[in-house]
């Protein structure tokens, strides 16, 4: 089974000692016009090898006669170009590699190192004059070295990130040149992303679609394969929990109620906002402060961030708890003068234990009720408002922000005062003292 990983690092093998020679305008037409002759020829030469196979598809369909002209013309142009499999490592290629590599080190520096095809007629006589049992010795450790130099080269990391860079182009431009010749014989649709791990490297996203691919985001996803990619970059880059951009597309932007309408749904804070109001810049009547906000939005001062799924739980624990704290003070008549202390004059403080009257022993009647009407009514206490650890929106120094927020509707009630609750008249008990006692009830 082959190898798909390796741990083996990268080293350099070639040898970069070429003479540079610049033509000259006269050889550079003559080069011009040889290059413009052979594309000629060349695809005058492909398309009568085109029609020859056009020809036989012809003859399969005049023989067969199941399927159109067209349809045997791509089974026989169905056949992939990448190589399924390669030679194995053997003893001839192991000897002349190594003696390449004697002859290039034997020879001076400076001079132009040589090439296995210009000495291969001289290799292959010292190859052939020697018996078999020499071979293998001579051969012995350079085959297990062969091995791990092919091995290197195929799978080992790159060290350069320009070495990266022009591998991941070659073979993203063959990859595109298979795919597009698969959907003109057979019609598949094909959509293929390849994006860098790493800032250190120098790729952009890379996108080969077919038209149908094209149209199926457009009408499916109403996004296109690039913001796919993009997103697959910063996924790759960053990581799960620092997504460059959102999921779902923000189609308004709200300053009012920020943290409902952006917040709660799309999990974003805004981060060092430079200016001491938060609105729409559109609200603002100075253009040095519209200067200040734009200089800091380009620079990257100012951003927006997507919060962490451990920050948003938190973020939605503490509005939560803000919200009951604004219940429970509502429900207990805050905001209205004079109020409390008239509840509490209704309230009963004494156990409602001393309200039943007693047997004529003197002994209190036993009721189901009894453990119940022992309790003592406790008074209530004023709760403190939480304070938010993660604000949606900091100044440029870390501190929370004011976010405005519409103001709601008032009850047509505020600020009058009300009266204590009138008691229910309490039902008259019978004489004979035979049913159970009725309790007031407040």
């Amino acid at each position: 089974m082959r190898a798909l990983t390796t741990d083996k690092p990268r080293v350099p093998w070639r040898r970069c000692e070429k003479a540079r020679y610049k033509r000259t305008a006269a050889e550079k037409a003559v080069l011009k016009e040889k290059r413009e002759a052979h594309r000629v020829s060349y695809s005058s030469a492909l398309q009568a090898a085109r029609n020859i196979v056009f020809h036989e598809a012809e003859k399969l369909h005049a023989q067969f006669s199941g399927h159109s002209v067209q349809y045997y013309y791509e089974e026989i142009m169905q056949h992939s170009r990448i190589a399924q499999s390669s030679r194995g490592v053997n003893r001839w290629n192991t000897f002349c590699r190594q003696e390449v590599k004697r002859m290039n080190d034997e020879r001076a520096p400076g001079i132009a190192p040589l090439k296995a095809a210009q000495c291969a007629g001289e290799i292959a006589e010292r190859w052939n004059s020697m018996s078999k049992s020499e071979q293998e010795d001579a051969t012995q450790s350079a085959v297990k070295d062969l091995e791990d130099h092919r091995e290197m080269k195929k799978l080992a990391v790159r060290n350069v990130p320009l070495e990266a860079f022009h591998d991941c182009q070659k073979s993203v431009g063959a990859i595109d040149r298979e795919a597009r010749a698969l959907n003109a014989r057979t019609g598949v649709e094909i959509i293929f992303i390849a994006t860098r791990s790493t800032a250190d490297h120098f790729n952009q996203p890379h996108v080969f679609q077919t038209s149908r691919a094209t149209d199926f985001f457009d009408a499916c996803f109403k996004v296109s394969a690039m913001d796919i990619a993009l997103r697959l970059e910063a996924f790759s880059i960053a990581g799960v929990q620092e997504l460059a951009a959102t999921p779902e597309r923000v189609s308004r932007m709200y300053y009012h109620n920020f943290d409902q309408h952006i917040t709660m749904k799309h999990h974003i804070i805004v981060e060092n906002w430079p200016l001491a109001k938060f609105c729409c810049p559109g609200d603002i009547n100075s253009w040095t402060e519209i200067s200040v906000l734009k200089s800091a939005w380009d620079s990257g001062a100012t951003r927006f961030r997507k919060l962490t799924d451990a920050e948003f739980d938190e973020w939605e624990e503490e509005c939560f708890q803000a919200a009951l704290h604004d219940g429970n003070r509502g429900a207990n008549g805050n905001g209205n003068e004079g109020e409390e202390g008239e509840l509490e004059n209704t309230i009963p403080t004494a156990s409602i234990q001393s309200s039943i009257p007693s047997n004529d022993d003197g002994s209190s009647p036993t009721s189901s009720a009894t453990p119940d009407t022992q309790s003592q009514v406790a008074p209530s206490r004023k709760r403190t408002a939480p304070i938010a650890a993660i604000s949606v929106v900091t100044t440029a120094n870390g501190n929370a922000m004011h976010v405005p927020k519409k103001a709601r509707k008032g009850r047509s009630d505020k600020g009058v005062k009300r009266g204590p609750r009138k008691r229910r008249d309490a039902p008259a008990n019978d004489d004979t003292g035979d049913n159970e006692p009725q309790l007031n009830t407040v």
